[in-house]
């Protein structure tokens, strides 16, 4: 018996992670796939006159992460978004604070992991093998604890990315079946991330391992359809805008996305992206439709169904609706989906999925 059934997706861009709590109900986390090293150093003026930031000291290192690397130093910023990532340390790590931030102090984990279909074959026996290096045991400090937190993965599961999606439209929250024909007859899959994204075509709720191999799509993601050019476009309009990364870029659009407030500030300088944001949302939806739905799946001719899932959904979801019609499922449609952002589809399916596998 485990003591955490945890499932999550350290993608590119972002980190979601989700857990099953004892009321049947799940708790929810994310933050940008980013660290940077830290001192901890503190000149002892106290909250008013010092700037008051969390690390986490890793294995002989110190840490800061998420949005607060943009918050307290731009040095030595690193990311990892080739394909060698998946299994390896800062993939580890990223898991771990997950955990932490969920509120995981010691025990036995189930842990569900994800990787790009076009990878899956080899990198799913990577992820396993150095997830479970050491009999699975973690160690991680948390600036303030008195001791680290330790706990070990007892058992690790990786599926494709995509499949997760799938799954949150015939399991409910406790991983039991429901009734759906979501998945009856041909259904594609469109995850885009922040580097790849991934083209899947299920029949009835099955994946064809044959076309796994060419599922991926290098360069197909938010960063370089979305966020780089507005960098770019930004970095032009003066000195103090070109210090700016993608990850500032990244932070307004999500923020933006809730708010509507698209405000960019560097050096007191304010800037509205809302019509960059906007125009290229656009071009990535034409380069959705063009590239892969027109080119790979000749127009979603034969297919039933078209589900999207990952942060750049939200951003091409409303002219995928218009020119694909019912095709593309509405999320907010379905009792199963309704509540879940897109951005968190592969991680609340890999819970559900192991919720079920917990039944057998």
């Amino acid at each position: 018996m485990v003591d955490h059934i945890v499932s999550v997706d350290p993608g590119n861009g972002g980190t979601n992670a989700v857990m099953a709590r004892p009321s049947g109900t799940f708790k929810s986390v994310y933050f940008p796939s980013v660290r940077a090293s830290a001192t901890g150093d503190s000149l002892g003026l106290g909250p008013q006159f010092e700037l008051e930031y969390d690390y986490v000291d890793w294995y002989g290192h110190r840490y800061i992460t998420g949005d607060d690397v943009l918050r307290v130093t731009r040095r030595h910023l690193e990311r990892h978004t080739g394909v060698n990532r998946y299994g390896n340390e800062l993939h580890q790590f990223l898991t771990a604070v997950a955990l932490t931030q969920l509120g995981i102090k010691s025990g036995d984990v189930d842990l569900t992991l994800f990787a790009p279909p076009g990878l899956y074959n080899e990198a799913r026996q990577r992820i396993i093998a150095r997830f479970t290096e050491n009999d699975g045991r973690v160690s991680i400090h948390l600036k303030g604890e008195r001791k680290p937190r330790e706990w070990r993965y007892q058992t690790v599961t990786v599926w494709p990315e995509g499949l997760g999606a799938a799954a949150c439209f015939i399991l409910d929250d406790d991983g039991s079946m429901i009734k759906s024909e979501v998945l009856n007859g041909e259904t594609v899959i469109l995850d885009m991330g922040a580097y790849t994204l991934d083209a899947l075509k299920m029949y009835n709720g099955s994946f064809n391992p044959e076309e796994l191999e060419h599922a991926t799509f290098e360069n197909g993601g938010v960063i370089t359809h979305v966020l780089e050019p507005i960098l770019r476009t930004v970095k032009k309009m003066g000195d103090d805008f070109s210090v700016l990364t993608a990850d500032d870029i990244d932070r307004v659009l999500r923020l933006g996305l809730v708010s509507q407030d698209y405000t960019l500030t560097s050096a007191g300088i304010e800037m509205d992206i809302e019509p960059l944001v906007a125009k290229q949302r656009e071009r990535y939806a034409e380069w959705i439709a063009n590239s892969i739905v027109d080119g790979v799946f000749n127009g979603l001719r034969g297919i039933k169904n078209v589900i999207l899932v990952g942060g750049g959904a939200t951003l091409v979801e409303d002219y995928m609706f218009h020119w694909y019609g019912d095709k593309v499922l509405n999320r907010k449609k379905h009792a199963s989906t309704r509540r879940i952002h897109p951005v968190d589809f592969n991680a609340v399916g890999g819970l559900r999925l192991a919720l079920m596998r917990q039944k057998v």
